[in-house]
């Protein structure tokens, strides 16, 4: 069970010695509470950041298309896209019927070269199943040929979600990685309190914990083939 931003804080609270808090004073909590909890997020910020796709942030979404509708807003979480994730998803209800399809992406520089004058001097009536996936200057997505109907495209992205607030309010992290959360966060704590020596001690532990998230979930398992000579 994910832990909560209570759960964090007063983690934050004991190792250093202070009072923690509770359902009741959590949203009214000043002095050093509030900056542990200020500190947890921070960390939670960082841990996010230090690797753009954390297999826990891992989303995948759909987006109906609409008629003549070249362009769309990807989820307001959004920190990376995978470009090569978006996929045409079988549709039986469309008319025509749609089977599922694989989209390639090109580079908006592309779409502007080769693609953007035919698409715009297209008549409605040639509208017709996308093609392509391009990437767009304003942090949108755009499919061409424009649509003629409402197809469904399926894609994955990696989310940075908002900061905790509630005190009941989960943290997408996994659990047993709380402790690197709560050394980041002490990093904040013994900056606050002007001890270097114990900010880099706790910023050193933090980047250890930081590269043993890193091994533990992205780097592939070692590959273990048998070499022995069956009679």
């Amino acid at each position: 069970m994910s832990s909560t931003y209570l759960d964090l804080t007063n983690s934050v609270l004991r190792r250093v010695n202070e009072v923690v808090l509770d359902e009741t004073n959590f949203t009214t909590a000043r002095n050093v509470q509030a900056l542990a909890k200020d500190s947890v997020n921070s960390s939670i910020r960082e841990v996010l950041s230090y690797v753009q796709e954390w297999p826990f942030t891992t989303t995948t979404t759909t987006q109906v298309l609409t008629a003549g509708t070249q362009e769309y807003d990807f989820p307001a979480d959004l920190h990376v896209v995978d470009w090569d994730s978006f996929f045409l998803q079988k549709d039986a209800a469309l008319d025509p019927a749609v089977d599922a399809d694989k989209l390639d992406t090109i580079s908006y520089d592309e779409y502007q070269e080769s693609r953007r004058a035919n698409d715009e001097n297209m008549a409605s009536g040639s509208y017709s199943k996308p093609e392509y996936i391009y990437r767009t200057q304003q942090t949108k997505f755009g499919v061409t040929p424009p649509p003629d109907q409402a197809y469904t495209i399926e894609y994955v992205y990696n989310s940075f979600p908002n900061d905790l607030n509630l005190y009941d309010d989960t943290t997408i992290i996994p659990p047993r990685f709380d402790h690197v959360i709560i050394e980041g966060a002490m990093v904040y704590i013994m900056r606050f309190r002007s001890n270097e020596q114990a900010t880099q001690y706790h910023y050193q532990k933090f980047k250890e914990g930081l590269e043993f998230m890193r091994r533990v979930l992205l780097d592939p398992p070692d590959y273990f083939r048998a070499n022995v000579v069956r009679g």
